[in-house]
């Protein structure tokens, strides 16, 4: 339980730092050129604590499924990653799509493989943590 607790930790950590990476510096105007006709729906400045909690709940999902795969590895963590960070990405992004104005179908597209990227890489970081000697 510590490593599980650990590894969603480190998981968390990595989300929020490669959230920042991708979507604020890397892909910020992409997104920024491809919001739908929803206006007002972006804050200035983000509501932290929620943002925080989002991430390491997020990262306690890719653990739990990763504890259930038997991951054990970061390379084993990537892959699981990699998968569930897909087809995460396509049921929220085109659920998204489907029901707001936030954003344009190109977005619905795109999002599904950024996902896959952002949990993959925290993926291999949680797995990376299973993997390690001691009680788990």
């Amino acid at each position: 339980m510590r490593k599980s607790i650990l590894a969603a930790l480190a998981g968390g950590i990595a989300l929020f730092v490669l959230g920042f990476l991708i979507y604020g510096v890397v892909l910020a105007g992409f997104y920024a050129g491809n919001l739908g006709s929803a206006t007002g729906v972006v804050r200035e400045v983000p509501v932290w604590w929620a943002l925080c909690v989002s991430q390491f709940g997020l990262a306690a999902v890719i653990t739990y499924v990763a504890v259930h795969a038997s991951v054990s590895s970061a390379s084993e963590g990537l892959k699981m990653g990699a998968v569930f960070g897909l087809l995460f990405g396509v049921a929220i992004a085109f659920d998204l799509y489907a029901v707001t104005n936030w954003s344009n179908v190109t977005v619905a597209f795109v999002e599904p493989l950024v996902t896959a990227v952002r949990i993959s890489l925290a993926g291999g970081v949680i797995g990376a943590v299973l993997g390690t000697a001691g009680d788990g």
